[in-house]
């Protein structure tokens, strides 16, 4: 009896440390806040930063951007993942965003760390939100260089390639009107 008591205390302590394990894993390593982090905001990327290039594994909804097919527009980088929650209640707005702008100068670009072997999820993802424009997947770099530790995440870059607009924006002015103050900078 005493050798049962021992292996289910043995057992539920092992438990306990692979959920810790799993509930550290998941806060630090897929871009959940930490809670000592004390930036003064959601974006590690400021405005007024010169932004990074951008580069993907690999593209869905069309071809990869080169800098000649940016050159001269304003670009909104939205940074997601398949299993982000609030990412896909995110989504509407993005794309209601993008049909407001798409014919002006502006240039959408969705950037996910999801790899090649999510393609499936990605192409259904981008597909049940309604996202139409260029993605790509496998842009650790990318979001790496763009300080996103939390996503989602929207930068909104000027045509002189700094950033004019992020998330930290929106308690005092909106991704639409961070967009249209960027395209009255340009001209």
């Amino acid at each position: 009896m005493a050798n049962k008591s021992i292996k289910q205390d043995f057992l539920l302590a092992l438990a306990l440390v692979v959920a810790g394990a799993v509930i550290f894993s998941a806060w630090f390593g897929f871009g959940l806040p930490a809670p000592q982090q004390t930036t003064g905001g959601r974006a590690f990327l400021k405005v007024g930063e010169t932004a990074p290039s951008i580069q993907a594994a690999g593209w869905v909804n069309g071809d990869p951007l080169q800098e000649h097919d940016l050159a001269g527009k304003v670009i909104v980088v939205d940074a997601w993942a398949t299993w982000c929650g609030p990412c896909r209640q995110q989504a509407p707005h993005i794309v209601k965003t993008y049909q407001k702008f798409k014919d002006q100068n502006v240039a959408f670009i969705g950037l996910t760390s999801d790899g090649e072997e999510l393609l499936p999820e990605i192409r259904q993802w981008l597909k049940e939100t309604g996202i139409t424009w260029p993605n790509g997947y496998g842009a650790i770099d990318s979001l790496i260089a763009f300080k996103a530790e939390t996503i989602p995440q929207v930068w909104v870059i000027g045509t002189d390639g700094k950033v004019v607009w992020n998330v930290d924006s929106e308690p005092t002015e909106s991704l639409e009107q961070g967009i249209s103050r960027a395209l009255s900078q340009a001209h």
